[in-house]
């Protein structure tokens, strides 16, 4: 006698059920809209910076003029204008397309203090005009990669040897010749 599982019967009852009759409702089935009463769980209002009275169009169509300063050692001052909608991270890259870094990583951009970080965007950091200071750190020493070890002749197994010194210690010759198959196969396996 066996016991089923609480799953099993559950499926099975389900099943059976499911297939007694048929669907009311087509596959291609679509409720018109004016008989939809509610449009499910209301989800919750998003946190982003709203600023009433500036108007969509005009964000778009103006870009953020930046002036990136570098305080220390080689100095700098690059004037660019940027999308609204660019980040951070675009204002690096520009920065390395102009050669003063190598690496993202080497850039670190500041705002009154703070470190921008890479996903922020723009026109939620700034307004108009913004002056950045860019801190260049010294580049990562790369690595280079190790040379490979020399490639060494395989090694010459003494097979006979193998088989002499297993044939001194058993006098069967047919189990002699299945353990020296066998130690062969596991030497071609580890290979």
């Amino acid at each position: 006698m066996s016991i089923a599982s609480p799953e099993h019967e559950f499926v099975s009852k389900f099943l059976t059920l499911a297939t007694l009759n048929q669907p009311v409702l087509p596959k291609d089935y679509k409720k018109p809209l004016h008989q939809v009463n509610s449009l499910g769980v209301a989800l919750p209002a998003l946190r982003y910076k709203y600023h009433a009275k500036k108007s969509n169009k005009d964000d778009n169509d103006k870009g953020l003029k930046l002036v990136l300063k570098n305080i220390r050692p080689p100095k700098f001052t690059l004037e660019n204008e940027f999308g609204r909608n660019d980040t951070v991270r675009q204002v690096k890259e520009f920065l390395i397309s102009e050669g003063k870094a190598q690496q993202l990583s080497q850039l670190k951009l500041l705002l009154k203090g703070k470190v921008l970080h890479d996903s922020g965007i723009l026109s939620e950091l700034l307004e108009d005009e913004a002056t950045i200071t860019v801190m260049i750190s010294k580049a990562e020493a790369v690595q280079q990669p190790e040379e490979p070890t020399p490639v060494k002749e395989p090694l010459q197994i003494p097979w006979e040897a193998i088989e002499n010194t297993l044939a001194r210690e058993w006098n069967d010759s047919q189990q002699v010749e299945l353990a020296l198959q066998r130690l062969q196969r596991g030497w071609d396996l580890t290979k």
